[in-house]
């Protein structure tokens, strides 16, 4: 058992970053391990899941794990636990946005059509959602 909350999750999902920010909010303590880059998180996965690698993946310091939670199913969990969920500011819910990988997909999608096809419309589009992607990170 562990102390702390352990996050496994992966770049790729985009649960991810409304969970990680809703363990920010609850100023809950937690590890943010990512399942592509560490093989025995990976295999721990699928253990808790019986044989799926689904993220994001919940261990709390229980025992206990949520996996592909609702936000309201983890928030009832990190209430349980005792911790308080202000509401999220308005920056937050931008972030939550942009950090998005679909919005990193269209934006590489739509550059190099843009680039490749010789369209400026689609190439100004894919700079712009690509520099949002960025700015979500940064923020």
């Amino acid at each position: 058992m562990t102390e702390r909350i352990i996050l496994y999750g992966s770049l790729t999902c985009p649960m991810v970053p409304p969970v990680r920010g809703l363990l920010q909010r609850a100023s809950a303590e937690f590890d943010y391990v990512d399942i592509l880059f560490n093989q025995e998180a990976r295999r721990r996965v699928v253990e808790i899941n019986h044989g799926n690698a689904s993220v994001p993946t919940l261990v709390f310091p229980d025992g206990s794990t949520l996996t592909e939670p609702a936000i309201g199913d983890l928030e009832a969990k990190l209430r349980s636990l005792g911790l308080d969920i202000p509401p999220a500011t308005p920056i937050e819910r931008v972030r939550i946005v942009l950090q998005a990988p679909t919005l990193l997909t269209f934006g590489m999608i739509f550059l190099a059509v843009g680039v490749f096809g010789n369209q400026p419309s689609l190439t100004v589009a894919g700079g712009v959602l690509l520099f949002l992607t960025i700015l979500g990170r940064l923020i």
